[in-house]
């Protein structure tokens, strides 16, 4: 079993990628800045980011982090200070649609971790595994090497750990000096943890990746390739995994907020062409809005959307 590759990149194309990763420009997605990039684009993005030793962070977002993210400042604040947002589930392009924001792709962050991993393995690269139930990383870690000849795995850690024990798991990674780090906490955690010390760790790519590692562990199935393109493997995992209903049932909400955002004028999207956010028709700046939107969305709709 395993995450099927689309293709690995050795030395020479890890090189070429990073010189060809074109300047990102991120949509606006209900407040949240997010970066409609295909597969290949955000691996050569994360390539370019190992080259420099550019310390980057990455959020893959899905509907139900979206919901919290408009219910949760904190959470809003981790979201927006990662360096790249990926899209990642049907929830969150079935709002960009409805908002007409152009994010066409499902980038599935278990397939962006093992094509970067693949990527950088024939130079060696190192990876740090954190996170997940205890053993999960280290069968992780096994079906990675096997599956990526060259990738060195510099280190691995279960996310079961008391607060008292954290310095010295931070001490660890930063003495590990991995390219990639895999945070695998599950959403929020992992995104509060990688804004609290994402930047102290001086990691190239770190990266929250929720179950991903299960997964990659062999704990999880991935979806059949047609039912993947057809954008139905989150019923796929719902049928197999019933407990994950909780995270499907926020698109539903999300369908709702989305609407009333559009017929309102679009303010939960991108400002129409000439315009900036905040403004209303013909440039009048509108003091009532934010160039948020998801800091316009009160806690009451939200509430009542998923009522």
């Amino acid at each position: 079993m395993g995450v099927r590759l689309p293709g690995r990149a050795g030395p020479g194309k890890l090189a070429k990628m990073s010189a060809l990763a074109p300047p990102i420009a991120p949509v606006d997605l209900l407040g949240v800045p997010v970066h409609p990039l295909t597969l290949a684009e955000a691996v050569a993005h994360l390539a370019e980011a190992i080259a420099r030793r550019r310390p980057t962070t990455v959020v893959s977002l899905n509907g139900a982090l979206l919901m919290r993210v408009l219910r949760d400042p904190q959470v809003r604040d981790a979201v927006r200070g990662a360096t790249l947002v990926i899209p990642d589930g049907i929830g969150v392009l079935l709002a960009a649609r409805i908002l007409g924001v152009p994010v066409r792709r499902r980038v599935a962050g278990v397939d962006l971790a093992e094509t970067l991993c693949a990527a950088v393995a024939p130079r060696r690269g190192r990876v740090f595994l954190l996170g997940a139930a205890p053993g999960v990383a280290d069968a992780a870690a096994a079906q990675l090497r096997q599956r990526c000849p060259g990738l060195e795995v510099a280190g691995t850690a279960h996310g079961f750990f008391p607060p008292e024990d954290e310095p010295a798991l931070l001490a660890r990674i930063r003495r590990a000096a991995p390219d990639i780090l895999l945070v695998a906490f599950g959403a929020p955690r992992q995104e509060d943890w990688m804004r609290r010390y994402g930047a102290s760790l001086s990691v190239p790519v770190t990266m929250g990746v929720g179950g991903t590692l299960d997964v990659l562990a062999g704990r999880t199935g991935r979806a059949p390739r047609w039912v993947q393109a057809a954008g139905l493997e989150w019923l796929y995992r719902m049928v197999r995994e019933p407990w994950r209903w909780s995270v499907v049932k926020t698109i539903p909400p999300l369908f709702l907020i989305a609407l009333r955002e559009r017929f309102r004028g679009g303010r939960g999207g991108q400002a129409r062409r000439g315009e900036t956010p905040g403004t209303e028709p013909g440039g009048r700046r509108n003091e009532n809005r934010s160039e948020h939107p998801a800091e316009d969305i009160s806690e009451k709709e939200v509430r009542a959307a998923t009522e």
